[in-house]
């Protein structure tokens, strides 16, 4: 497509979209570690899977790479890991995924030339804030609630979360 001023568009993300998710999804997989190195390393895989959705502007790998970044901490919840692990690798991987697409709609939309370095960042910030209050107020429930449930509850929590922001996103 050709723009007013007559140069083309190049419809990706830029490259400040690769770092916002490349972060989140790091922060991920290092919660991951916490409780399984297996899931650290898958969590770490779906990183670079979701990247590389960013970097193409597919948003079907960067749902793949944003399930597989979740697993990461899916299998980190059935190790060792502790409730606050899980919460944070859970709200980092949700943040990597949704500032992933955000990025893939921005590049599709306004193309790698535009400066959506601040927008991104603001997005980004947004959901971590949202994610760790949420993740907060689940901790404070699961350490001040009648009974203690494994992690395994926590984790199921999340999941249905994490269902409803993918449902409610589409």
């Amino acid at each position: 497509m050709v723009d007013v001023s007559g140069t083309e568009i190049t419809r990706r993300p830029g490259r400040h979209s690769l770092l916002v998710s490349g972060v989140a999804g790091a922060t991920a997989a290092a919660a991951a570690l916490a409780g399984s190195a297996t899931g650290a390393v898958v969590s770490l895989l779906g990183t670079v899977v979701l990247c590389s959705g960013v970097r193409t502007a597919r948003h079907g790998v960067v749902d793949v790479g944003g399930l597989v970044a979740f697993l990461g901490v899916v299998a980190a919840a059935l190790g060792t890991a502790s409730a606050p692990a899980v919460l944070v690798g859970t709200a980092a991987s949700v943040v990597a995924w949704d500032a992933g697409t955000n990025a893939v709609s921005l590049g599709r939309q306004l193309g790698s030339e535009a400066d959506t370095a601040r927008a991104e960042t603001l997005h980004a910030l947004a959901g971590a804030l949202v994610g760790l209050v949420a993740a907060g107020l689940g901790l404070v429930l699961f350490e001040t609630g009648p009974t203690r449930q494994p992690v395994t509850t926590v984790f199921v929590l999340l999941l249905a979360a994490t269902l409803l922001v993918v449902a409610l996103n589409r």
